[in-house]
């Protein structure tokens, strides 16, 4: 009968040794090096923008890579919502983030465009992969500044930071990388540009600013892409992959009114309002008599409603395939306007001004992807040293992000971003 002999000792020592050695030399023969992944949100890109503008990278990317020119966003499609969806996995009734300004009625706070990251009710992309040992740099990325205890990122921000060019903003992004002496690379860089949305509030969707927001934007990508593959080929093995992945967060929509209900209805005080341009919040519980909050809720929704465009929810009216009845971040009444309208503040007689005679914001978003096609935008992404070539994937939806990159850095998603990733590569 054979005997197993179990080596002991310096034998087994050296056994153990060359088992180690040869393990790693098979994973490497398998092609099982570290993925690094580049993440780029672009604010604001609109589909048909790629088609107007001139675009020599993107049109490389999409044509050597992967991409979606039907990526929808999850409601609303404001830029903290749907980036906090993106990053999260899940929409804003459990998220927390219900538009750009929110107000909580716990703490009876108005958090206008606040970046926190303790402001969030779902773990963050960057902080399930650096809980999983993937060296993170994060900045200026929504809700990711000032992160705290045991799984914050290796870089992250105290606050966004407004006043400077989106060229400065993502060169820090590169420097940063560029100087991390520490001896495990980082693997995962997330970055953000405020342009074209901000020439799509400016001038409309429709503008020939906004399509040379949009050249000029590719022309800096091509760069951008090119310094990230030469910051990741310094410490990047033979097996090693790196993914450059380009996300925006909603569409942009013409407005040709705006609508202003204060012209016309004056608001009790202790009602607090927090507004985007296609939806209002109203909460009432600074009343404390429920009776009479609930008179003046309904003496309010009918103002509203009986101004052209408006319709008006209450929070458990709202659409389900939404997820948006956050039970102390969504107002008790939700006001709502369609395109071409956007709630907007002016001087003019009435609750109804064309946008022409406000004279400024003429492109708008938060509608519902649904019903509002101009909300879609895009995923561009590319992969090297073997391109993705995986062409046109079709539709796709915000909370896939989250999984999607999270089977890219090949670690576990956070337990509650449960929609299936999407296959990038072929």
């Amino acid at each position: 009968m054979r005997r197993h002999i179990r080596p002991t000792g310096i034998a087994g020592f050296r056994w153990l040794l060359l088992w180690g050695v040869l393990a790693a030399l098979l994973c490497l023969a398998r092609g099982e090096g570290k993925p690094t992944v580049f993440l780029i949100s672009l604010d604001g890109i609109r589909p048909d923008y790629l088609e107007r503008a001139e675009t020599p990278f993107f049109d490389h990317l999409m044509e050597t890579g992967a991409y979606s020119l039907e990526l929808a966003p999850a409601f609303p499609t404001v830029t903290f919502s749907s980036h906090v969806n993106f990053a999260t996995g899940v929409k804003a009734a459990q998220h927390g983030i219900t538009l750009n300004t929110f107000y909580d009625t716990r703490t009876r706070e108005r958090y206008r465009y606040a970046g926190d990251q303790a402001l969030l009710e779902a773990e963050p992309i960057w902080t399930t992969a650096t809980r999983q040992g993937v060296r993170t740099l994060v900045k200026d990325w929504v809700n990711a500044h000032n992160q705290t205890g045991p799984h914050a990122t290796a870089y992250f921000g105290p606050h966004y930071t407004r006043g400077i060019s989106d060229r400065e903003r993502v060169e820090r992004i590169l420097r940063t990388w560029e100087e991390d002496e520490h001896g495990e690379p980082l693997r995962f860089i997330l970055a953000y540009t405020e342009s074209p949305d901000t020439e799509g509030h400016r001038y409309g969707p429709d503008a020939p600013e906004t399509t040379a927001a949009l050249a000029e934007l590719d022309g800096f990508m091509a760069e951008v892409y090119e310094r990230a593959l030469a910051l990741w080929r310094r410490t990047a093995g033979p097996e090693d992959v790196f993914y450059f992945v380009i996300v925006s967060d909603h569409g942009m929509a013409p407005v040709r009114y705006h609508v202003d209900p204060s012209r016309t209805i004056a608001i009790d005080p202790r009602i607090t309002v927090t507004a985007s341009s296609a939806l209002t919040h109203y909460f009432f519980d600074q009343i404390a008599d429920r009776e009479e909050a609930m008179g003046l809720m309904q003496e309010l929704r009918e103002k509203l409603e009986a101004i052209e465009p408006i319709t008006v929810h209450a929070r458990d009216e709202l659409p389900t395939a939404w997820d948006y009845a956050h039970p102390y971040r969504t107002g008790d009444l939700v006001a709502l306007v369609p395109v071409p309208y956007a709630f907007f503040r002016h001087q003019g007689p009435g609750p109804i001004q064309p946008s022409e005679q406000t004279g400024r914001f003429f492109g708008a978003h938060g509608y519902d992807v649904r019903t509002e096609p101009t909300m879609m935008t895009v995923l561009m992404a590319q992969r090297h040293p073997e391109p993705l070539g995986s062409g046109n994937l079709g539709r796709i939806h915000g909370s896939q992000l989250h999984p999607t990159i999270a089977r890219l850095l090949e670690i576990e998603p956070a337990e509650t971003a449960t929609a299936e990733p999407v296959r990038l590569a072929q």
